[in-house]
């Protein structure tokens, strides 16, 4: 049997390294070891274990790494703010780290003591399901982005078996997950929602999607040492009656494991007996508790079941009590289990239903899960640009899975369009399109679908493929099945509106007034207000490809979210073409409860890493310009939106052109006087400067190390010491090298009070801004 290097054929393994001797027999090394690290979350930080991991995987060990934030308290993963700052770091270390392709991201999460503090306090952020896999995929994009490193396996961390301490709500549907405790006593501590360990580790799955994951890690343990113990029947208490109290809990794990998942790696990484009946870990007694656990395992694996690669022992260090080191009679119970020579079988492919937790049998389907029969359909060759179409398609279920309508995760049916290139059309409403089942299909049975198809925005040349999807899991040709291929398709451009022009003082730019153009609900309508009532200006984005159209904005809006018409006041795309899509009194609901005093203008396209083009910020400044000359409004009351909620609009990068934006604003204007100045005639009451010496040069971790602080106070954020000079007070963030002290002289000279927060590294400017903002405190220095 043949596996790449870094991996190995025999399930044996121990955690920690020193113990390395025992997996050797022969000559020949049979087994695993795993390492554990503790990484911080400084992604400035570039350490790693040089060729530590390069000198096990030679000696033909297969080599594990978990990767934690940290230990206890300080989280295995931290705060969901700081996700991005993990994946950094944990992507700097697998660079630095040779030998190794296995990584683990955190362990044991649904353990409160596992679980990171919020800022300020010593309450644990829970790590939900959807918590957990924001920040899973996040590490596997920035590890399997490096070169070298994209075969590499990211492993989903093991849950803590027999753990209810997070309870959570947010599965991958947004509903609730766990089911409430009957006849629970009012005084039972997790009355309402509990936390069920095994439902915890099947939502973090389908958060993270099948496309998105490489292996799963479980863990598995028996109340005592006695061998008995590992095939026992013995089950828990309510509510957990189901669940196995002892070693074959590892059963129950991969029970709940989705189908989709079931051709994945599984890694058993920590086992062991925990406390026998006198409190002693480990006991140093040869009773065959090692070998029953590895017989287990491979006769798991004999019966075909999805893989268990490994069961690693916990552990060989000394640094606790769960210690194999200097035990002879534990070390003895292991070579006489690896003398048997159990590995587990690469050839084995498993698709189908949920193993049974009693007996690992799994019923093994004739068929493919996933496939499909186009009986007939009648979509058309040749249709407009931006029309929503009616489709009738007969479709056969040929798979082994039945296709359930209703649940967390439904089947449906979709589409994608494809250009001449080949290239797939992104149309970012497209799930708003998938059509339902209207009752569940099992095998071999039809469905006739009334499919609606949205076409693309763009004449030309297309190809359509229809295919199934198993919702948060999979697409069907993802699985192998050939869907329906549609092609050619003719696409003629769609129709546009002609514009009304609207003055455009001031500023260079004609707003089109394409109010009464646009898509309206037949009965809703906004609410109405007075332009006095008018306080803020919030700029937001699409998040969309660049190319949609207002007219597809406010179709999409009225028809698929049910609202009254378009939410913006004004769109502006990326040619520096303005449209005014809303009258200013209408209360369009744009920003939530934010949309009251407020107007929307909104880019079109998507700024999550690259700025808007240079066209479509001044045409954007102009509209701000002329709204805020018409309203009375000041630069200091233009926001974008993710400063009021969190969200992601306008794009990550809005800190970068911010400034640059409102500078412009401010100059169109013509020094406009302040509706609202403050006490000493400052446009601005409080600005934290940022540094930014050109592309792709910026202050982007201490900004993301400030989110904390500019979370707490209302503050002008931005890159222009021009801006900042309109300031009562200034925090400048970073040292000089950044922002150099000239500038802060300038600033100073301007009237302004200046401070600056600055470490001696950007993790020491984090915290030195995180606990400001746990203490309340604005300044650290200034009244």
């Amino acid at each position: 049997m043949a596996v790449r290097s870094g991996e190995n054929q025999y399930i044996y393994g121990l955690h920690d390294v020193g113990g390395e001797h025992l997996l050797k027999q022969g000559g020949q090394a049979k087994g695993w070891v795993l390492v554990t690290e503790e990484l911080g979350a400084n992604p400035s930080d570039t350490s790693g274990k040089g060729d530590f991991y390069k000198r096990l995987s030679d000696q033909g060990l297969g080599v594990i790494v978990r990767l934690n934030q940290a230990y206890g308290p300080q989280g295995t993963i931290p705060v969901e703010a700081k996700y991005p700052d993990f994946a950094r770091r944990a992507a700097n270390f697998v660079r630095s780290s040779p030998g190794a392709h296995i990584w683990i991201i955190g362990n044991e999460m649904n353990f409160e003591r596992e679980q990171p503090r919020r800022p300020g306090s010593n309450q644990a952020e829970p790590i939900t399901p959807r918590r957990y896999a924001e920040c899973y995929k996040l590490c596997r994009q920035a590890i399997k982005g490096l070169s070298g490193h994209e075969n590499d396996q990211v492993v989903v961390g093991a849950m803590g078996p027999w753990n209810a301490q997070t309870p959570y709500d947010a599965d991958p549907q947004g509903k609730y997950s766990a089911n409430k405790i009957p006849n629970a006593p009012a005084d039972y501590p997790y009355n309402g929602f509990f936390g069920d360990f095994i439902l915890y580790l099947r939502d973090i799955l389908l958060a993270i999607g099948r496309e998105n994951c490489d292996a799963i890690a479980i863990h598995a343990y028996s109340h005592g040492y006695d061998p008995a113990l590992i095939a026992s029947p013995e089950k828990m208490g309510a509510p957990f009656q189901n669940y196995h109290y002892h070693f074959r809990t590892y059963r129950d794990q991969m029970a709940i494991i989705p189908q989709a998942f079931r051709d994945l790696p599984v890694y058993l990484t920590e086992a062991n007996g925990d406390e026998d009946p006198g409190g002693v870990r480990w006991p140093d007694v040869n009773k065959g508790w090692v070998k029953n656990a590895y017989k287990e395992i491979n006769d798991w694996n004999q019966a075909g079941n999805q893989q268990i690669r490994c069961m690693i022992l916990y552990r060989w260090s000394k640094d606790d009590k769960w210690h194999i080191d200097g035990k002879g009679q534990v070390q003895q119970d292991l070579q006489e289990a690896i003398a048997m020579n159990y590995a587990w079988n690469p050839d084995v492919k498993v698709t189908g239903t949920a193993p049974r937790p009693d007996t690992g049998t799994i019923p093994k389907p004739e068929v493919p899960g996933y496939r499909t029969r186009y009986l007939s359909h009648n979509t058309p060759t040749s249709v407009a640009a931006a029309q929503t179409l009616s489709v009738n398609l007969t479709v056969q279920n040929v798979g082994s899975f039945t296709w359930t309508s209703g649940g967390a995760n439904p089947f449906r049916l979709g589409f994608q369009w494809y250009d001449s290139s080949g290239q797939m059309v992104q149309m970012p409403s497209q799930f708003d399109f998938r059509t339902p089942l209207h009752s569940d299909a099992p095998p071999n049975s039809q469905v006739t679908f009334q499919a609606r198809l949205r076409t693309p925005d763009k004449g030309g040349t297309y190809q359509l493929r229809w295919d199934m999807v198993h919702e948060q899991i999979t697409w069907f040709t993802s699985q192998g099945d050939a869907g329906l291929l549609v092609s050619p398709i003719t696409v003629s451009p769609a129709v546009e509106v002609t514009p009304k022009p609207t003055p455009t003082t001031p500023g260079q730019v004609q707003i089109q007034n394409v109010i009464d153009q646009l898509e309206k609900h037949p009965s809703k309508h906004y609410a109405q207000r007075t332009l006095e009532s008018i306080r803020r200006i919030i700029v937001h984005h699409t998040a969309t490809p660049a190319n949609i159209t207002i007219q597809r904005i406010a179709e999409f809006l009225v028809k698929n979210r049910d609202l009254p018409g378009i939410t913006y006041h004004f769109c502006i795309t990326d040619q520096g073409v303005a449209y005014q899509g809303q009258p200013l009194e209408a209360m369009s609901v744009h920003a939530g409860q934010d949309s009251r005093d407020s107007v929307g203008v909104c880019l079109i396209g998507n700024f999550m890493e690259n700025p808007p083009p240079q066209a479509q910020l001044d045409a954007t400044a102009s509209v701000l310009a002329q709204v805020a000359t018409r309203l009375n409004l000041n630069t200091s009351q233009i926001f974008g939106f993710s400063e009021l909620i969190n969200t992601q609009s306008p794009g990550a990068t809005w800190p970068t052109w911010k400034g640059p934006l409102l500078a412009k604003v401010n100059s169109l204007m013509g020094g406009a006087p302040t509706s609202t100045p403050t006490p000493t005639g400052k446009t601005i009451q409080h600005y934290v400067l940022f540094w930014h010496h050109g592309p792709g040069n910026w202050a982007e971790w201490d900004f993301r190390g400030a989110l904390d602080y500019v979370s707490k106070f209302p503050v002008t954020i931005g890159f222009s010491i021009e801006e900042a000079k309109s300031a009562k007070y200034v925090t400048i963030v970073g040292g000089p090298g950044g922002v150099p002290q000239s500038a802060e002289a300038e600033l100073r000279a301007a009237g302004c009070q200046v401070e600056r927060i600055a470490g001696v590294d950007e993790a020491e400017t984090r915290r030195m801004l995180e606990q400001l903002a746990a203490q309340n405190k604005r300044f650290r220095t200034l009244a």
